[in-house]
């Protein structure tokens, strides 16, 4: 993997814009995606998360990694973009764009499990709040260190535990809820 030194060199910015852009793009795009539940959209802001980062490049202090870097603009682009529009994500969009989780699980009885899973995760993930779901995808989705995710989000170490922690049981309470619904 490149680094930012050698991607933002005078001698070929062109070319580490484009190396910054292949290597970044797809987490970056990923998180925007099960952020928000609109694939669109997420195209949208991972091409603005870009723009804003050419943009700011002179900014960048190197107190994180770039992807942490890109990664915090492209939450607080998703933040003033839901709070403009003032919208709910919807699981309609994410199923009808085929967004689901990964698993190896093979044959037919597997996949069919693996869907209703996925449905449910998903679902789950949507009852979240924003603060919530971006935590949970910074540290699952994106594999990113507390020290990382606490950059991202402008928090102590020890306050994305916490969050992590709440995160977590806010999440299982939210699946169990679809998992296994009262009866009435």
């Amino acid at each position: 993997m490149a680094s930012f030194e050698e991607a933002s060199s005078p001698s070929g910015e062109v070319k580490s814009l484009k190396t910054l852009f292949e290597l970044y793009s797809p987490s970056v795009f990923s998180y925007l995606l099960r952020l928000s539940g609109d694939r669109a959209l997420a195209q949208d802001l991972t091409s603005e998360t870009f723009y804003k980062a050419i943009l700011a490049i002179d900014g960048f202090r190197g107190d994180a990694s770039v992807k942490t870097w890109l990664l915090r603009i492209a939450r607080n682009l998703y933040l003033r973009h839901a709070k403009r529009e003032q919208r709910n994500t919807s699981l309609e969009t994410m199923q009808a764009e085929g967004t689901h989780f990964i698993t190896s699980q093979p044959g037919p009885e597997a996949e069919v499990m693996r869907k209703e899973r996925d449905q449910a995760i998903q679902r789950a993930l949507l009852r979240l709040s924003e603060n919530d779901r971006t935590i949970l995808l910074l540290t699952s989705q994106e594999n990113m260190a507390y020290r990382e995710i606490a950059k991202v989000l402008d928090i102590s170490v020890s306050a994305v535990k916490v969050r992590i922690h709440r995160a977590r049981q806010r999440f299982a309470i939210a699946l169990n809820e679809i998992v296994n619904p009262k009866k009435e």
